[in-house]
């Protein structure tokens, strides 16, 4: 390894050991997060110096690298730097001494979300090295809630839409490059998420007479009920690059979803893995009956986790749920987020991101696809229309599991490579 990786990946086990751990309550180590910017400021020193840096909302981080011509729309990179505790957790490793076993670096963060972080100042700092000047302006940002869907993101694309600021695209984190993909695909693709499903959670109950016998009999009619699926931009476009990477039929399938559309989407929905591809859904959480003991239940409660397909929002999905059981039950509603629009996947910026990935991952596929999990990128919305979620390192499923749980780990290589993606990503940026 030459001293350059070294020192980049020197400068990654620092970023993980630094326990920036948020909470929901607001209970965290401020010390941590007051001494991360100084460090940063220590460790990419003509980063630095060649953009301008500001907190936002006491913790977040936002980067400006002017660029040559002011007539262009800037790109806004995004990360966070906060992560989840690992508390209760068992590590063969250390959470936070990110120890290099077996070629990985082991640590929280590794994977979510301190490997693009750091790629991205590790590739900028290489630039500014050089002397290099972006063509149009380059925004970095960071936020340190992301984790507790906190409002560092809202308030920072507030910023820029106070300030007149007008992204010509977003590159957020989301997908990834998966090793391991269904129907038999053996060609690692990246998976480029243009939208993000929401989420919500709705309770229901049932009362007396026979409140366990109603809320079965309730819950019984909703799985005989499912939302209405749909055939979307994104969900062909996705299959439309696999057709290539699969075996017949699919194959033929894939290459005339024109005409074989309502086909696919029948053979979608009888499947549970590929139906929540295709439309939103609600998973049973927990069930619970209120009853004096040894005597009949008075009410019977089950709590709805609703995953809401960009198609759909929570209105509808409550709409529809209300519709089915009427008012035979009692609603209560929680958690309430709906999902940003899908963003064009023909657009250049999506062509730009894929050449990218064609130039510095040879052999790897490129694909739109909806990501099941939330990003700060959804806070940009407002004003942006092109909106990406793609984080540039490759992961097998067990990577990818580890996420928020035990023995989180990335390859050193494959972080080293990510810094060379970025690196192209900023320098052809036009």
């Amino acid at each position: 390894m030459n001293a350059e990786n070294q020192k980049s990946l020197e400068n990654f086990q620092k970023i993980i050991r630094a326990k920036t751990i948020s909470n929901k309550e607001g209970n965290f180590d401020r010390a941590v997060f007051d001494a991360f910017l100084p460090m940063l400021k220590e460790m990419y020193p003509a980063t630095f110096a060649a953009v301008h840096s500001q907190l936002m909302n006491e913790y977040g981080i936002v980067l400006h690298w002017k660029g040559r011509n002011e007539k262009l729309q800037p790109v806004v990179l995004m990360g966070h730097h906060d992560v989840v505790s690992d508390e209760n957790q068992q590590w063969e490793h250390p959470a936070f001494e990110a120890e290099i076993h077996d070629g990985f670096v082991w640590g929280r963060g590794s994977v979510d979300n301190k490997c693009v972080f750091t790629g991205i100042l590790e590739a900028m700092e290489r630039l500014a090295k050089e002397g290099f000047t972006p063509e149009r302006d380059i925004y970095f940002v960071s936020s340190n809630c992301e984790e507790v869907a906190g409002d560092t993101a809202d308030i920072i694309a507030q910023w820029f839409k106070d300030s007149g600021i007008k992204p010509w695209f977003v590159l957020d984190e989301g997908g990834a490059i998966m090793k391991e993909l269904p129907m038999g695909i053996k060609t690692p693709f990246a998976m480029v998420g243009v939208s993000e499903k929401g989420w919500g959670t709705v309770k229901i109950t049932t009362s007396k007479p026979k409140a366990c016998e109603k809320l079965v009999k309730a819950l019984s009619k909703l799985e005989k009920s499912p939302m209405a699926s749909q055939m979307t931009p994104t969900l062909e476009g996705m299959l439309g690059c696999f057709a290539d990477h699969v075996g017949a039929p699919l194959n033929f399938v894939f290459k005339n979803l024109s005409v074989l559309r309502p086909v696919v989407k029948k053979a979608m929905e009888s499947n549970d893995q590929t139906a929540a591809m295709i439309r939103s859904i609600y998973t049973i959480t927990a069930i619970d009956a209120v009853h004096p003991e040894g005597k009949i239940a008075e009410k019977a409660t089950a709590t709805l986790k609703l995953r809401i397909a960009p198609h759909d929002s929570f209105e509808t999905m409550l709409a529809h749920i209300k519709s089915v059981l009427g008012d035979s039950v009692e609603y209560e509603c929680d958690n309430i987020l709906n999902p940003p629009p899908a963003s064009d996947h023909n657009t250049a910026s999506f062509d730009y991101i894929r050449s990218v990935v064609n130039k510095v991952f040879p052999g790897v596929g490129v694909s739109p696809f909806i990501l099941d999990a939330f990003t700060d990128s959804r806070s940009f919305k407002h004003i942006c229309k092109e909106i990406y979620r793609f984080g540039a390192f490759s992961i097998d499923n067990a990577q990818f599991a580890s996420v928020h749980n035990a023995n989180e780990k990335l390859g050193v290589d494959v972080f080293l490579k990510s810094i060379d993606f970025y690196e192209e990503f900023i320098r052809g940026i036009k």
